[in-house]
């Protein structure tokens, strides 16, 4: 096959993805139907199979699989990101591209994880989700040990830090406000400073 027609088998299956996407966030995985998701897609139902087996496939495809490697690119900043208040940012920047990079799969996401249970997604994402929260809880971590935070502090930071991140992955997916630019570098530099009086008396040597 060439470059040219893989390239084009990519976007049909992306077109499908996104089309899915729509559907499940606006109606509901178990509501939505194959014959609904290819007549939005507008392609036959044998195209559909041939990319995702099934309606589970597909929605592996677009939660499971993308949620996988947004926790291996936390994972990446956990472990080679030398400098706290920079993991800090980064762990934001990665749930905003995620975002950015298909807002109809990031509402399923809300949908999904704030809306009525939908068993079969629900199942699907809950390990990722607990992997996506093992590593913030990391980079929270990472500032204590740096005495950033006093350790006292850490479930009030925690709450306020994900608080920004859910309302301004919101505020862009369902009231058109950008998400970009330097916005993780000010929460993050608002959130630390809002913890400064809590942290502890530095020692002899600087350190807490």
């Amino acid at each position: 096959m060439t470059t040219a027609a893989k390239a084009e088998e990519s976007e049909v299956a992306r077109h499908i993805a996104r089309a899915a996407a729509r559907l499940f966030a606006r109606r509901g995985y178990e509501a939505t139907s194959i014959r609904e998701i290819v007549e939005e897609a507008g392609v036959a139902k044998p195209t559909l199979y041939y990319y995702y087996g099934s309606k589970e496939g597909l929605a592996k495809a677009l939660l499971a699989d993308p949620l996988n490697a947004l926790a291996e690119r936390l994972g990446d900043v956990i472990r080679n990101e030398a400098d706290p208040v920079r993991v800090l940012e980064q762990v934001l920047e990665a749930h905003f591209a995620f975002c950015r990079e298909e807002p109809d799969r990031s509402r399923l996401f809300f949908a999904v994880g704030f809306g009525p249970p939908e068993a079969g997604l629900a199942l699907m994402m809950e390990c990722r989700k607990g992997d996506l929260h093992d590593w913030t809880a990391a980079a929270f971590g990472r500032c204590v040990e740096a005495g950033l935070l006093d350790p006292e502090s850490v479930d009030a930071f925690a709450t306020m830090f994900r608080g920004v991140l859910i309302v301004s992955i919101i505020d862009f997916l369902y009231h058109d406000k950008p998400l970009g630019g330097d916005r993780a570098r000010v929460l993050v530099a608002a959130l630390l400073r809002g913890f400064e009086g809590r942290r502890p008396p530095a020692g002899p040597e600087g350190r807490p």
